[in-house]
């Protein structure tokens, strides 16, 4: 089976980890027990998981000229990322998140996104072409929403299959949700687009159709230690692996691009556990793009829990 071709369009930032006991109530002063810095950005993030998973990946976003940019630039060429379409806007910063990180494996995190809200629509017409020329394309919201409205509006028109990540709990129109073939918010982002708080199995399943009701083809809600649930040509609730979870910064972003490798190369179930377990494995790592898994460590995990069927997505 050839490798997947993929195009991410989205956000690039500068981590900068704290990592505490446990997360600060309103007006509360924590001391850190360590700090970091990592590349992130949901976008790169997934960029370069989609990469480790064994696709040939393109990446179109914007650092600034500046050091963090230049770091992010080199980073994402190491993993074998095409970037002829990420760009550095002299007038904006590199994207910069700040992120707690609670020994529970909880985190909050705060975005400054300076350059990625620096690439606007009108800059998405240049990619038709690779758009038109991929497998998938995979967008969030941490970019403007013109600009992902844009580059969904051109995969419809390309007959190219998109998937947006929501990633942000900013405010969109329906159109949005009804432009992407396939949308994976979490809890959190599930509640700010339906207004439907998100706190067990049915009500995850009550916000997909809702999403469905949208315009969405179809939903995958990610639902953390519950795992995830599908709806679409049928609904699967598909559990989490158990695991002692380190740091879930971008284990979302694992998840996604792990779902996309797999959509269509198996059955729904087996795509889901494949996403599950490259988001379960990102959890054990500290930082975001450090954690992204190895398409081998994936196979390895998930033979080691009896699913063979599912680690044989990839070829």
């Amino acid at each position: 089976m050839p490798p997947a071709s993929i195009l991410v369009v989205g956000s690039v930032n500068m981590d900068m980890v704290m990592r505490v006991q446990r997360l600060p109530r309103p007006g509360e002063t924590l001391m850190a027990n360590g700090f970091m810095t990592a590349h992130g950005g949901k976008g790169a993030n997934q960029a370069v998981a989609a990469a480790r998973l064994g696709a040939r990946v393109s990446f179109a976003g914007a650092v600034g000229d500046d050091a963090f940019g230049a770091l992010q630039r080199e980073g994402l060429a190491r993993e074998g990322i095409h970037l002829d379409h990420l760009r550095t806007d002299p007038s904006l910063p590199t994207g910069v998140a700040q992120i707690l990180a609670a020994e529970s494996g909880e985190n909050m995190i705060v975005l400054a996104p300076g350059a990625n809200h620096g690439l606007w629509a009108k800059d998405v017409e240049a990619l038709r072409s690779i758009i038109a020329s991929v497998d998938a394309v995979i967008t969030q919201l941490e970019i403007p929403v013109e600009t992902v409205a844009a580059v969904l509006q051109i995969a419809r028109e390309c007959g190219t299959f998109s998937v947006l990540d929501v990633g942000s709990t900013v405010a969109v129109p329906e159109s949005l949700i009804a432009a992407a073939d396939l949308v994976s918010p979490n809890e959190t982002e599930a509640e700010s687009l339906t207004g439907i708080t998100v706190d067990s199995i049915e009500s995850a399943r009550e916000a997909a159709l809702r999403l469905r009701e949208m315009g969405a083809r179809h939903v995958v809600m990610k639902l953390g230690a519950q795992g995830c649930f599908y709806t679409g040509e049928e609904e699967i609730l598909v559990p989490a692996f158990a695991i002692d979870a380190v740091d879930t910064t971008a284990s979302g972003d694992a998840f996604t691009a792990a779902l996309v490798l797999a959509w269509g190369k198996a059955s729904a179930v087996n795509a889901l556990r494949f996403a599950n377990a490259a988001g379960a494995l990102a959890a054990t790592v500290p930082g975001a793009q450090p954690s992204m898994p190895t398409l081998e460590s994936v196979r390895a995990f998930l033979l080691a829990r009896d699913c063979a069927e599912a680690a044989s997505i990839g070829g």
